[in-house]
């Protein structure tokens, strides 16, 4: 599926969102962040799934994103 406007909006609203929410998670007691994380990438898979990406597509969609966030959450300084 080739992404339109709205799909590109959304991708580009996500990722821009990324360091505030890694900030978040930051703040989570270290035990906790895996079930933050694991959330998190729900609600990004369900908004692929929202965007009409379907399976590998979807996973890959907030997968992308999934990536980032970690990376941001790991040096996310508090």
């Amino acid at each position: 599926m080739r992404p339109d406007f709205e799909q590109d909006q959304v991708l580009s609203a996500a990722i821009s969102g990324i360091p505030k929410v890694a900030k978040l998670i930051a703040l989570i007691r270290a035990e906790d962040q895996p079930r933050a994380l694991e959330a998190a990438e729900r609600s990004y898979l369900e908004t692929a799934h929202g965007l009409g990406y379907e399976g590998t597509e979807a996973d890959e969609w907030a997968s992308t994103i999934m990536v980032r966030l970690r990376a941001q959450t790991d040096s996310a300084v508090i």
